[in-house]
């Protein structure tokens, strides 16, 4: 009988690359465990001052996270894991930080199994996942603890490519359901997981190669069987119904929550054309992350040389994507993955007041790293000086994000060096100044916050949130006159900005003008989302009114 020889490798090529991926990606976020949280920047919404998440993880608070709508988002296995990590680490912030690391590296490690199995090219498919692991625009993703959702989602994106591609090899419901099951968790770990029905379709024409051969540059036979287009769309309906269902869900909470910009305040032709260059700057981004910043406010007016230069890109790649299809399948699956996968954060509905974000790249990057790990080796690798060319960039391409990403998770370190270095790199950055004020107005520093509120007001005099936050520093400094003046004009501004409601009752309330304060608090009450607190201080209101005898109480009473 002969013995089969054992492998006297250790380690094959595979373990290597996701080993050199994992070391690489631990040592430039190695900084983040020195970070602490950014509290005036959803850090304090998403786990400092959140009750359900403060509780810890157990049975009630698991049940809360399916039914609780916080901060404008239905996401509960995020809220879990939060839950979680306050379980484990309490609020020591490099717990958490941690937790987002390690959740990032096993996303890249599955992104190279994924793309190596559809594509059965080792070197090119760690060279995609080495630029998601290391690239610098994703640190916003990795050190922002209120970013759980992005890399938590991202980790059930991978899953599910990985189990559609076992499908797709052999088709059965098994397979099918764990593909289905993946998707339903990522969806509820962040909403912009429902353009993934979308990029499975990309995959199915390449690398997949399910609608026939599309000229595989790699030489290999596709291990999947060839189906018409009608199969596969069948065979994505649950999950596009699943998306639909998950956008509704979406778009109702953050409407609720007062985040969604009305055409009114934002006309249809600025979203356009903020959403065209948009997608040059991402891309520009991608190669040149020196000037990325935590928030890039938006703004009607764009130099009409933008705008064209941006369409003409756009047009430009699109046009040849489509034209090159058969010739260069890559650049069709990939330049489609990056502008599909950004349109849920593109600004044609327009949430809050960011024009984009480096976060939008986690996933929509993927397209992009595809389309030049192919097409550089495609060009370069002519023998062996083409392929040592080829080599060279890639690693020069990994040292410089190592060193970038580095350098950017320094800028995390906490609230006040996150906005100092936006205003650094924007220009008339009216929501840095004002979040910068909101840092130091929580570390005591009231000076330096009036500075910041009134440069953000300088530059745009109808940000809601900059008069909103004016009004509570003279709350503190005892300036109540002017703190009602300025919550006042937010509410001219914004007569449904449940904050401004709720700062004019108390700084009422502190003049001790208690019925003045009620038709605030009532409002407050219908306005908000979560009206619990809300109701307290007005039931509060009421008693206090009702003890002292006024009968002018009666005027407020429901009738």
């Amino acid at each position: 009988m002969i013995k089969e020889k054992k492998s006297s490798k250790l380690l094959e090529l595979p373990d290597v690359i996701i080993i050199v991926i994992a070391v690489l990606t631990a040592f430039s976020y190695a900084g983040v465990r020195r970070n602490g949280f950014i509290g005036v920047y959803d850090d304090d919404a998403y786990v400092l001052i959140n009750t359900h998440v403060l509780g810890g993880l157990s049975v009630d608070s698991i049940k809360r996270a399916f039914i609780i709508f916080h901060d404008g988002n239905w996401f509960p296995l995020t809220w879990i894991s939060h839950m979680t990590d306050v379980t484990v680490f309490g609020l020591n912030p490099a717990g958490h930080h941690m937790t987002s690391v390690i959740i990032h590296i096993l996303n890249s490690a599955l992104l190279f199994i994924v793309f190596a199995r559809m594509t059965a090219s080792q070197w090119r498919s760690g060279f995609i996942a080495a630029l998601f692991a290391l690239h610098p625009l994703h640190v916003e993703s990795v050190a922002w603890i209120a970013e759980r959702k992005d890399v938590l989602s991202g980790l059930f994106w991978m899953l599910t490519m990985i189990a559609y591609v076992y499908y797709t090899e052999r088709p059965g419901a098994v397979r099918y359901m764990v593909a289905l099951l993946c998707f339903i968790c990522g969806l509820m770990s962040k909403p912009m997981v429902i353009t993934l029905p979308f990029a499975l379709l990309l995959l199915d024409y390449w690398p997949l190669q399910r609608l026939g051969p599309c000229g595989r540059t790699d030489g290999n036979n596709p291990p999947h069987a060839a189906v018409g287009l009608r199969v596969l769309l069948l065979e994505k309906v649950p999950f596009l119904a699943l998306s639909a269902a998950s956008s509704v869900l979406t778009y109702h909470v953050q409407n609720k929550w007062g985040a969604v910009v009305s055409l009114d305040k934002l006309p249809m032709k600025s979203r356009i054309a903020n959403a065209l260059i948009s997608y040059a700057k991402y891309a520009i981004a991608m190669f040149n992350p020196t000037n990325s910043a935590v928030i890039y406010p938006i703004d009607e007016r764009f130099p009409l040389w933008q705008v064209v230069g941006a369409a003409v890109f756009f047009v430009g790649i699109t046009v040849a994507a489509i034209i090159c299809i058969k010739r260069l399948p890559y650049l069709f699956t990939g330049w489609f993955w990056y502008v599909g996968t950004l349109v849920p954060v593109i600004g044609i509905v327009q949430v809050g007041t960011a024009a984009m974000a480096d976060r939008y790249t986690y996933i929509p990057f993927i397209g992009l790293f595809l389309i030049i790990s192919t097409a550089v080796p495609n060009t370069a690798a002519i023998g062996r000086v083409g392929r040592a060319i080829a080599a060279g960039l890639a690693c020069a391409a990994i040292i410089a994000c190592v060193f970038y990403t580095k350098k950017h998770v320094k800028y995390w370190h906490d609230s006040i060096s996150l906005f100092e270095r936006a205003i650094s790199v924007t220009k008339d950055n009216y929501v840095a100044y004002n979040t910068l004020g909101a840092a130091f107005f929580e570390i005591g520093k009231y000076n330096e916050a009036y500075i910041n509120y009134t440069k953000a007001l300088h530059i745009n005099y109808i940000y809601v949130s900059a008069h909103a936050n004016l009004g509570n520093l003279m709350v503190k400094l005892n300036r109540l006159d002017e703190a009602i003046e300025s919550y006042s004009t937010a509410i001219k501004m914004n007569p449904l900005y449940t904050p401004a409601y709720n700062g004019i009752s108390a700084a009422l309330l502190l003049q001790n003008r208690t019925v003045e304060a009620i038709p605030y608090l009532r409002m407050a009450v219908t306005l908000s989302p979560d009206p619990v607190n809300a109701q307290k201080n007005l039931d509060r209101a009421m008693n206090k009114a009702i003890s002292e005898n006024n009968s002018a109480i009666m005027l407020f009473m429901p009738q």
